[in-house]
């Protein structure tokens, strides 16, 4: 029993108020099923109080991932050394690595209230999160990291996505 009330102070159970603000935001998004799922998955999200906290929490998300599809590219072009595929896995590793500065900067441009900056910086790091499908495609090869580029690319048009009802004129 006491366990369990210390894990409930650590861990506080998210009401459906707290929910409802992150489902109310995403049904204002191009993907609100898929913002639910992804805003969700971070435990932060709930305790957000405003669209600007959601969206550094996307942008968070986004730039982890990136830095992740980026890793699992290079881990790709290890494995795939002297073959085809590791010229477009080397310019993934590139891409999504750039991807991820670009989404940090957003983030700093977001929290100083710069949401047309923001945009556009995300704007850059998605084309540089597609080069990555573009490049297996320019060589005429099936894409090792489909499922990863749109894993990724989904939490960067959230983001963008979100950074968008900030920048309302």
């Amino acid at each position: 029993m006491m366990i369990a009330s210390i894990c409930l102070l650590e861990y506080p159970v998210p009401t459906s108020a707290d929910k409802n603000f992150v489902l109310q935001t995403c049904n204002n998004t191009d993907i609100p099923d898929l913002c639910a799922q992804i805003l969700l998955s971070d435990p932060r999200s709930v305790n957000a109080t405003d669209v600007r906290g959601l969206t550094d929490i996307a942008l968070d998300i986004a730039a982890r991932s990136a830095d992740s599809a980026s890793s699992h590219a290079s881990d790709l072009s290890d494995k795939y050394a002297g073959l085809p595929e590791q010229e477009p896995l080397d310019g993934c590793t590139q891409g999504w690595a750039q991807a991820a500065d670009d989404l940090r900067d957003a983030h700093t441009q977001v929290d100083e209230a710069n949401y047309a900056a923001a945009a556009q910086t995300i704007d850059d790091a998605d084309e540089n999160g597609n080069f990555c499908e573009k490049a297996f495609a320019d060589k005429g090869l099936k894409s090792v990291m489909a499922d990863v580029d749109k894993t990724t690319s989904d939490q960067v048009d959230l983001a963008a996505d979100l950074n968008d009802l900030l920048n309302v004129p």
